[in-house]
């Protein structure tokens, strides 16, 4: 009963994701009225998140064993949540990080994500050395975005605004948030852990 539960949130988060991100790209609707239009949103964490979630979501649905993927799509997606509420709300106002599509990005697909990991996919278990995995996709994109910005310039292309105050600050802040996606990869991990290095 769990595991069928499981598979019919997975499709409920691939149908969303998809939905959300045809509606941004292509501005069907309220929800892509409310955002940056065309390809250019790939340039989020936020969307990038999302979409690797998705995926990952709908194999799981469809039979196709994703493993460490899901463990790696669902820390990115968490990172995704907690960066939303710890430092867009506060910096941005808490209206603009949940309004439109964001409400799901930020929110609905990062709790059902969590929730479905933590508490009705038992499909696998995790030894440590799969934590350091989670880290991939947030260090990518931080070497994607520090480059951009050091060879580009800060404007234009600080789109988080990382790196106002600073390089140094900006280093600081990746440097924060990698810490953090591990500490979350370490605490997704805790219910389904292999006692394995």
């Amino acid at each position: 009963m769990r595991m069928k539960i499981s598979r019919i949130i997975n499709l409920c988060i691939g149908i969303i994701v998809l939905w959300v991100w045809l509606s941004m790209t292509f501005r069907l609707g309220p929800l892509g009225a409310q955002s940056e239009g065309g390809f250019k949103n790939l340039r989020y964490f936020t969307v990038l998140s999302n979409l690797l979630q998705g995926g990952v979501s709908l194999a799981y649905f469809f039979g196709i064993r994703t493993g460490r993927w899901k463990y790696v799509s669902t820390t990115a997606i968490a990172v995704t949540f907690c960066v939303a509420i710890f430092f867009l709300g506060p910096t941005r106002g808490y209206d603009a990080v949940y309004s439109g599509a964001n409400f799901f990005s930020h929110l609905v697909v990062p709790v059902l994500s969590v929730m479905d990991f933590l508490v009705f996919d038992r499909s696998c278990t995790f030894a440590l050395r799969d934590s350091l995995v989670t880290l991939i996709p947030f260090a990518a994109y931080g070497m994607f975005y520090m480059g951009n910005v050091l060879i580009n310039g800060v404007e234009g292309n600080d789109w988080y605004g990382f790196a106002k105050a600073g390089p140094r600050f900006a280093i600081s802040v990746f440097t924060i948030i990698l810490v953090a996606n591990w500490i979350i990869a370490l605490l997704l991990r805790l219910p389904r852990r292999d006692h394995q290095v």
